[in-house]
């Protein structure tokens, strides 16, 4: 559990303490005059009880100043079920603040953080496979919504990634990715295990935002193209990939380890990314040689892809010449991939011609 959850169930606990320690204080307070005062009704004890532990004042049918039996008792019930009721008291504005303001301020910066988001992420569903592609986006420094149904998982991400807006709701509802700022976002990915769900939310997406890229979970092979025809951009097939995983590891582990490494390494925090030159980049028209890119932002470039083309062209060569619209793929930190994408863009720490 987390341990926000446990703080509310322990305020929980202590809750249903205090209240029965006042229903035993409450019952020993009307037995005990009842029995002191046996001329007086149950209804008038009751009556008595209510007041003495309320503080409100004593003008009750029981004349408690006729009998030294009758104060003694009111005196050590006033002590100890004052304090009870006190202490009850506390508890409930305990349980208040911890299990709804602090959520009611949450959810309220929550929105604000979303409305101001733009070509950020969204993760609908954080199970297993969410929560890695939640760990993966905010280990780049992406930004990023969850959404998630079921309370224990929105608690993990709460706990996990503070700095994550979560939306306990239903994905498949178009008012709740509406709210997640779909129309305003890059990417969503749907991780969810029910394939009828990953469809809905597909086809949802891809209507209220026609030119975002919608990557989705397929739990069967026979969903991968009915998810493709729903306007899924990628569908991932945790099976597949599996089996291609466990093949690399039998034929090549070297390689399966160094990847491994390469993901799991939080000081250098290496990634492969892509950049695209667009059109009137200071890169469009250079060669590699001329832009020196490893030596002025430390990336360094795998492949090339030109638009118009089908195949990339691997450990480029330094005549290699970009034109607009060609992808680098590069590796680096995240630090050194938004140098390059900065340089691509012509920002002031621009390359200059070598």
């Amino acid at each position: 559990m987390s341990s926000r959850g446990a703080n509310v169930q322990d305020l929980r606990t202590r809750l249903v303490v205090a209240a029965g320690a006042v229903g035993a204080v409450f019952a020993i307070g009307v037995v005990g005059y009842h029995a002191l005062a046996p001329g007086e009704t149950w209804l008038e004890a009751v009556y008595a009880t209510a007041t003495v532990l309320t503080t409100a004042g004593f003008t009750g049918p029981i004349d408690v100043a006729r009998d030294p039996g009758l104060m003694a008792f009111t005196v050590i019930l006033l002590f100890f079920g004052a304090g009870t009721v006190v202490y009850a008291i506390s508890i409930v504005t305990a349980f208040v603040v911890e299990g709804d303001l602090t959520q009611g301020f949450r959810r309220r910066r929550m929105r604000r953080a979303i409305t101001e988001m733009e070509q950020h992420y969204i993760v609908c569903g954080v199970g297993a496979t969410g929560i890695a592609v939640l760990r993966e986006l905010v280990s780049t420094e992406r930004p990023v919504v969850a959404i998630e149904h079921t309370p224990e998982r929105v608690r993990r991400v709460e706990d996990e990634f503070p700095e994550v807006p979560v939306l306990e709701a239903d994905f498949t509802d178009d008012q709740v990715l509406l709210q997640a700022g779909i129309q305003r976002a890059a990417g969503i990915v749907v991780c969810t295990t029910i394939d009828k769900d990953s469809l809905v939310t597909t086809v949802t997406a891809r209507q209220l935002a026609p030119k975002i890229r919608v990557i989705a979970r397929a739990g069967q092979e026979r969903s991968i193209a009915r998810l493709r025809q729903a306007g899924a951009d990628g569908v991932v097939s945790p099976a597949l990939i599996g089996g291609m995983r466990m093949a690399s590891e039998l034929v090549r582990p070297s390689v399966v380890s160094f990847l491994d490494m390469m993901l799991r390494d939080t000081n250098k925090n290496l990634r492969i990314e892509e950049v695209t030159v667009p059109a009137g980049s200071p890169f469009v028209g250079r060669t590699l040689a001329e832009l020196d890119l490893h030596a002025r932002t430390s990336a360094l470039v795998l492949a090339v892809h030109e638009p118009g083309r089908e195949s990339y062209t691997y450990n480029p060569p330094d005549a290699e010449r970009l034109e607009p619209g060609a992808t680098l793929i590069v590796m680096g930190d995240p630090a050194t991939v938004r140098a390059l994408h900065s340089a691509c863009d012509g920002a002031p720490a621009a390359v200059e011609a070598g």
